[in-house]
């Protein structure tokens, strides 16, 4: 069920069905005015939220783009190249979408909260003044309405027209104010269908073309994604082959390790000094609390 209508026509009479449909109107003026401030807060969330996300992937990515992939050997093989240098690609996707997300979110202040903002305080705000007026009009028409039906008709004959002369003044005071009231409320009312709704298209806008472009970007990405899952698996099938080599090498080491001394004439270096060392001042220590 709409809103009721308004006619100018029905200022003028101000009869109680007029009061009661004006009422309607006001009080889904109130429920906008208070839905566009709980949007415009979490609107304001969101932006918020965006932003530190967008503050968390920049620093992920610079991690990323700082790490240093390094692999055994000074030979890499294309697989290990490849593997090495994915971590900065990721980097450069990752920077590539927050270039947009940082457009959305310096563009969503002026896109959708200011607009919003000056609806709700131009276009609202005005028809509350308008309420206000036409209040204030029609409690000094009706009080002075009051006042002249309980004048004494002994009154002098020039009091009784100074009274009508100012119930007519009031009465037009009054009759302008409904009407100005009421082309308000429906000048709002109309304005609501584009100036409230118009922000969000275009915020929702940016958004999509956000996520439209992150959509290139993994189209792009497509085809290098696909090499590096080929070099992973080619990495994993050699660790497993390798794996069980050395696996079995270390086997034999442990089975024969005096098959396998190395060539010095030592057996150990270096560790056996500083132990010897370590127990040359142990015993020293010991000499002397003795």
């Amino acid at each position: 069920m709409g809103l009721p209508t308004l006619e100018f026509s029905d200022s003028y009479l101000d009869s109680p069905d007029f009061r009661e449909r004006l009422q309607c109107h006001e009080i889904e003026l109130e429920r906008t005015n208070k839905f566009i401030k709980e949007l415009i807060k979490d609107g304001s969330l969101l932006i918020g939220a965006l932003r530190n996300l967008s503050m968390a992937v920049q620093k992920f990515s610079q991690s990323l783009q700082d790490f240093q992939f390094e692999c055994i050997g000074d030979a890499e093989t294309d697989d290990e190249i490849s593997i090495a240098q994915s971590l900065k690609e990721f980097a450069r996707l990752l920077i590539a979408v927050e270039e947009e997300r940082r457009r959305l979110i310096q563009n969503a202040n002026d896109v959708l909260i200011a607009p919003l903002e000056k609806f709700r305080k131009e276009q609202i705000g005005a028809a509350k003044d308008g309420k206000k007026k036409f209040d204030k009009e029609s409690e000094k028409y009706y009080s002075i309405l009051d006042k002249h039906l309980n004048l004494s008709a002994k009154k002098k004959e020039s009091h009784l027209q100074e009274a009508d002369t100012q119930i007519d003044r009031e009465h037009q005071n009054f009759y302008e104010a409904s009407l100005e009231y009421v082309f308000k409320i429906q000048e709002v009312q109309e304005k609501k269908k584009f100036e409230f709704v118009e922000p969000l298209l275009s915020f929702l806008q940016g958004l999509f073309t956000f996520y439209h472009e992150g959509y290139e970007l993994a189209q792009e990405f497509a085809p290098y994604k696909q090499q590096l899952q080929f070099n992973l698996q080619n990495t994993r099938n050699n660790f497993e082959s390798t794996r069980q080599e050395v696996e079995r090498l270390m086997q034999r080491m442990k089975s024969a390790n005096q098959d396998y001394r190395p060539p010095s004439q030592w057996t150990m270096e270096g560790y056996l000094y500083v132990q010897e060392k370590r127990e040359s001042q142990r015993h020293n220590l010991m000499s002397l609390m003795i």
